[in-house]
């Protein structure tokens, strides 16, 4: 079909648009596997800080949070190998993977300048992870991760009043919420 000689009727368009849409939508399903992997190492690692922060002497508590290089190697392994099996990408495919780099960018920077402001980066970072939750949420039409994306809206709040021990077991809660809960419902869906 040539594009630029034939008219669309708006049935078409909307066939199309449609099409698109489902395409964008079985291929973010696949990223269920990302969401949990994430889940698990970002809710790991909170909770670890906040038992060694409350009930040891353990210098750098914050430690824990080096489970994400190898989370981050996985992620992008799988990545790599999944890419190779999409036979078609939508323009909401793209918009959603820049994203989401995006937003891991903004977390990488708020870690290595996180000194200035003196290591208080988990409210920033829950408060940033609700845009491309909830964002992944409408593009799939999938309410459970727009809702993840409330939650982190709100937890990450309430973070930024909490003292600092508390703000990793908020944001671990957070974690379960907005991204295991989803994501145990997005591989449900994909089947």
């Amino acid at each position: 079909m040539n594009l630029e000689s034939e008219k669309f009727t708006p049935e078409q368009s909307l066939d199309v648009i449609t099409s698109m849409i489902n395409q964008a939508k079985g291929n973010m399903q696949k990223s269920s596997f990302y969401f949990l992997l994430w889940g698990w190492t970002i809710v790991t690692a909170n909770l670890g800080v906040y038992v060694l922060l409350k009930f040891t002497s353990v210098e750098n508590p914050f430690l824990m949070f080096a489970l994400t290089i190898p989370a981050a190697i996985i992620a992008i392994i799988y990545g790599v190998r999944n890419s190779k099996e999409v036979i078609v990408k939508s323009h909401l495919d793209e918009v959603s993977k820049w994203i989401w780099v995006g937003f891991g960018i903004n977390c990488f920077i708020f870690v290595i300048f996180g000194k200035f402001v003196n290591w208080q980066i988990n409210p920033i970072i829950i408060t940033m992870c609700a845009v491309p939750t909830f964002l992944s949420g409408v593009v799939l039409r999938f309410k459970p991760l727009m809702l993840g994306g409330i939650v982190f809206w709100v937890f990450g709040t309430v973070s930024f009043l909490a003292p600092i021990e508390i703000q990793f077991l908020l944001a671990a809660i957070a974690v379960f919420f907005g991204y295991l809960i989803p994501g145990y419902l997005l591989r449900k869906s994909e089947g």
